[in-house]
């Protein structure tokens, strides 16, 4: 009888044990879909886009992709800086537009002759309380890359603020880096216009 009780109470013991794992292990799955909701929307769309040509059509829908996916806002007052706050806000909507429309064109120009393209998710990890860090190997054309993607969350959602390239290369500095000439010669106007131009295609 006693043998009886403790084995009725060991089997027990584990059929809890594994439903918490499971349990833990289904939040967690659920939770880490969460967070690369954003970055699976960019995916799917650059997968579509490969081994295409630039087209209005084409840009709309990578638009809308970009608009939803990234932290524009976020992305514009890091890239311009102190001179963000000194900005009125019709040209800090213009610079987010045509920022948006930027990364757009630059992914249709990275992408569209590229044959075989696919995602491989790898983890994502906490940075603090505030950020999340999703780690994806890039697979084109028999070649792999490593990119890093920074998410804060936003409007009930996680969406993405900078991209890391073999882990370290920043996408937001070197940006930053780049357009740090024309907004002390021209200001954020004339950056806004600089890009329009690199925009046409």
């Amino acid at each position: 009888m006693k043998r009886f009780l403790s084995n009725f109470f060991y089997n027990i013991f584990l059929i809890c044990l594994i439903i918490s794992i499971f349990i833990v292990f289904h939040s967690e799955t659920k939770s880490e879909n969460k967070v690369l909701a954003s970055v699976n929307e960019l995916h799917e769309s650059l997968i579509k886009i490969s081994d295409k040509t630039i087209n209005i059509d084409n840009l709309a829908m990578i638009d809308d992709v970009v608009k939803n996916s990234y932290d524009l806002e976020k992305m514009g007052k890091i890239i311009i800086g102190i001179d963000w706050k000194q900005t009125d806000t019709k040209t800090q909507k213009e610079f987010i537009n045509v920022f948006k429309r930027f990364i757009s064109v630059n992914y249709f120009r990275r992408f569209n002759k590229i044959n075989e393209l696919d995602f491989e998710h790898q983890a994502v990890t906490d940075i603090e309380d505030k950020f999340k860090l999703a780690r994806v190997i890039l697979k084109a054309d028999n070649e792999r890359f490593k990119i890093d993607y920074l998410l804060g969350f936003k409007n009930e959602k996680w969406i993405i603020f900078d991209v890391l390239l073999d882990g370290s290369i920043s996408e937001v500095a070197t940006k930053k880096s780049d357009f740090k000439k024309i907004i002390e010669e021209k200001g954020v106007g004339g950056l806004v216009k600089n890009l329009r131009i690199r925009n046409q295609f």
